[in-house]
């Protein structure tokens, strides 16, 4: 018997339904946190699609297991050719198999999901299998099925011998899934994107592997002993996938080249120095510069980090490294392709930006309000490393970044002996590219007149200069925003009689950034980094957890700061409480636990 879950009256056409079925297929970790990496294991076109979908949900476990593309459990799928595509097809059955790995591997098992699509009536039906029943399965082992029919997106599930659906699967089915896949469908289709897809260059399992094994090397370990001031979650695990990356990515090169030795690198603007201890405690032997130390740095014992300011000039060339690193570094960004090809013939790099810099250090300014200053920029960065005579590929990171396209300088595309001629396209180029372009760049001992390096002392950007009212202002917006999307929930409050408290929704930031005027985003911007950082500013209001922000329910734990060892416990109830003042139902804490000070409310007769 199949229950109905959800059901939208939608407009799209059938093409556009299967361009998001490929693209939650192929990418299961937007919709699914819990989802570190995934692969298609294999696409067959199906003879009897019905009589399939029972033999799958009781395959056994060990059959999962021991055969990649299961041939001898399929005698009613025909194999296909590798290049064959089910979705650019207008008619037939096709069973689309892939393998799912965990981004939390003690709890999570690795899952394989079944689909089995009909493209004449479009509707795809998808089950999952947990290779390990004594972990949580990452999909859903019921058979779910979606389906557009008469401008009508309907979802349901089937029953089946397995037993009853948690209640948590199926809201996350009707609140999570569901919703997306029809946001992806009525949103307009992406427009030269230029990667598709992510971790292209490297085995998904082999890296889901590797950054759960350093994750438990390092991570705990790291994070409890942080001394910075910044969110040792994001910065620790940002650059365990980033090495873990690499690693993967180095490894590979080895193997093409038949050589053992690990390659060495340099990280230039190395920041924290946490890739360059990460590396190098995995034995890839390198160095980390940058202009200003961090406190961390004296938590990593012999690893070679150097305070030093980098001037793009013939005295910052690196002849006997093999791999340059630019990890978010900023105003030396469109400089490493060009250090990487005047340093050797055998430099390579690798690349990933954030901040839009151009040669003399100026702020990019983008061309064409048709794309993202972001994709913009990234597409610059490209001709710059092409124009410097790599062969350049791009990849998408699996980071908790909005900046995660890398680019990479595998090799020339030039013979050696035409090194002179490619330099002196190198220098029409940073002169193009220059306010004050230097005569005969390479000549002078700095390539750029201009260029800026950032300032020693780190300027602090934390909203203090933003107008007051101007903060207020987004405070009330967002917070109008999240109560209209009303969440009640349970108070344990003495002498409550209703007990329900409205803990709101959640917003993501782009949709917060159309509620804020122009004008106050600018000012944002300019001086505390954007909206995440004043919702992060005002944490006993709001947490922001996957760029999404939702009200902090008081009483819950802040994870903004940590809190040091031997600071005082007392709690001096100074500041007023946000929620006491000015939520509808009040605050969900008695006066006497809250943090905050409760004022008496002033009655005028």
């Amino acid at each position: 018997m199949e229950y109905h879950l959800s059901t939208q009256e939608i407009t799209v056409p059938p093409p556009q339904f299967w361009k998001t079925i490929e693209l939650w297929i192929n990418n299961p970790h937007l919709i699914n946190r819990r989802v570190l990496s995934s692969v298609t294991l294999s696409r067959s076109q199906l003879s009897t699609p019905d009589a399939l979908l029972d033999r799958l949900q009781h395959i056994p476990v060990e059959k999962l297991s021991a055969s990649p593309v299961l041939p001898d459990i399929f005698p009613l799928a025909t194999s296909s050719p590798e290049d064959i595509d089910p979705f650019a097809t207008p008619e037939g059955h096709y069973l689309f198999i892939r393998k799912l790995f965990p981004r939390d591997e003690d709890n999570f098992s690795t899952t394989v999901d079944f689909f089995i699509l009909d493209k004449s009536k479009s509707s795809v039906t998808w089950v999952s299998r947990s290779l390990d029943p004594e972990k949580r399965c990452l999909g859903f082992q019921m058979p779910c099925r979606i389906t557009l029919q008469d401008k009508n997106l309907r979802m349901s599930i089937g029953n089946n011998s397995r037993g009853p659906a948690e209640d948590a699967t199926l809201n996350w089915l009707k609140e999570r899934l569901f919703p997306r896949l029809v946001k992806w469908m009525e949103a307009d289709p992406p427009k030269n994107n230029l990667v598709e897809g992510s971790l292209n260059l490297v085995s998904p399992e082999k890296y889901t592997n590797l950054y759960n094994s350093l994750k438990k090397k390092y991570g705990t370990e790291l994070v409890d002993k942080w001394p910075e001031c910044t969110d040792p979650a994001k910065f620790v695990y940002e650059d365990i996938a980033i090495a873990s990356y690499l690693i993967l990515l180095w490894e590979e090169e080895r193997r093409e080249k038949g050589i053992d030795e690990k390659q060495s690198f340099l990280d230039l603007g190395c920041g924290n120095g946490l890739l360059v201890f990460i590396l190098t405690s995995e034995g890839y032997p390198g160095v980390g510069i940058d202009l200003r130390r961090r406190k961390i740095w004296d938590l990593f014992g012999d690893t070679r980090l150097e305070e030093k300011t980098i001037i793009p000039s013939s005295k910052s060339l690196f002849p006997t490294t093999d791999w340059l690193i630019g990890n978010h570094s900023d105003e030396l960004t469109p400089w490493i392709p060009v250090i990487a090809a005047r340093s050797s013939y055998s430099c390579r790099f690798f690349l990933l930006p954030c901040c839009a810099h151009e040669f003399d250090g100026r702020k990019f300014q983008r061309e064409s309000a048709s794309s993202s200053q972001y994709s913009e920029y990234l597409r610059y960065i490209r001709k710059v490393c092409e124009t410097c005579g790599f062969s350049t590929k791009l990849d998408k990171l699996r980071i908790p970044s909005t900046k995660r396209i890398c680019l990479i300088g595998v090799g020339r595309n030039y013979p050696e002996v035409e090194t002179d001629s490619q330099d002196e396209k190198i220098e029409e180029m940073i002169s193009a590219r220059s306010l004050s372009p230097q005569e005969n760049e390479k000549a002078s001992d700095e390539w750029a007149r201009d260029f800026k390096p950032r300032e020693i002392v780190e300027r602090v950007r934390n909203c203090t200069q933003v107008d007051r009212n101007v903060i207020n202002e987004i405070v009330e917006l967002v917070s109008t925003e999240l109560l209209r999307k009303t969440r009640k929930i349970t108070l344990n409050r003495p002498g409550d009689s209703e007990g329900l408290w409205n803990a709101g929704g959640q917003l993501e930031l782009n949709e917060i950034a159309r509620l804020v005027p122009p004008e106050s985003l600018k000012q944002l911007k300019n001086e505390c980094g954007g909206l995440q950082t004043l919702m992060k500013n005002n944490s006993h209001i709001f947490q922001v957890t996957n760029g999404s922000v939702q009200f902090r329910i008081p009483g819950s734990p802040s994870n903004s700061k940590r809190k040091k060892s031997g600071r005082s416990k007392i709690v001096l109830r100074v500041k007023p409480c946000w929620f006491f003042d000015n939520h509808p139902d009040g605050c969900p804490l008695p006066d006497e636990t809250c943090n905050f000070k409760h004022s008496p409310k002033v009655v005028i007769n």
